[in-house]
């Protein structure tokens, strides 16, 4: 079994995780046993989302190393929050360590803050909520920035707060949690609503299901 890794931290933005939960959730029903969620925390205090929803954290960042060697580890999600622009020193180190596995690890709001304050974002290509939110950090990566909703480049996958779904489709993509025909499917249907995007999502559930 695979595992999916959230890092809860105070202030975690509710709406930026929620789709992801849920998405895997779902694929669980249809094909069981291939992914679980992990909840993991800067230690094991309960804390409170944006939305004061208390949530306690099932294991701290260290057991992530080994989830990683044993090749468990399929990704590192960090979501936004108000508390970013400083501290989070062990998670800045156990990205770093991730990221010299090739465990991809994606983060939206917030997050792409502590990353590009950490040097992790110099060199590659990334987006956030804008440029200049960014360069609050003193990184040098400016030049790498896209003007995107969501960027994956070698293994780090950065987007907007305002683009949970494109964030979690691309999650899904990047984890292998459902074929990408379905996470396609999924992100065009929540993006448009469009009852054409809910058949093909349909059929390409189905056509999963029944492989």
């Amino acid at each position: 079994m695979r595992i999916i890794a959230l890092y809860t931290t105070e202030t975690m933005a509710d709406w930026e995780y929620a789709y992801l939960t849920t998405q895997l959730a779902g694929a669980e029903q249809l094909k069981p046993g291939r992914f679980r969620l992990l909840l993991v925390g800067d230690g094991l205090e309960p804390v409170h989302t944006l939305g004061n929803l208390p949530l306690t954290p099932e294991a701290d960042l260290d057991n992530l190393e080994a989830l990683a060697e044993a090749g468990s580890l399929a990704a590192l999600v960090i979501p936004g929050g108000d508390h970013y622009t400083s501290g989070h020193e062990r998670l800045i180190a156990t990205v770093g360590h991730l990221m010299d596995r090739a465990v991809p690890v994606a983060a939206i709001c917030g997050a792409t803050l502590l990353l590009a304050h950490a040097g992790l974002l110099d060199t590659r290509r990334h987006t956030s909520n804008a440029a200049s939110f960014l360069e609050s950090s003193g990184y040098v990566g400016g030049t790498h920035y896209v003007e995107a909703p969501v960027v994956t480049d070698r293994g780090v996958t950065t987007a907007s707060g305002i683009h949970a779904v494109p964030f979690t489709a691309e999650v899904m993509r990047v984890t292998g949690l459902v074929p990408t025909s379905m996470a396609d499917a999924w992100e065009a249907l929540f993006l448009s609503g469009d009852e054409k995007h809910y058949e093909a999502l349909m059929e390409a559930s189905s056509a999963w299901q029944n492989a």
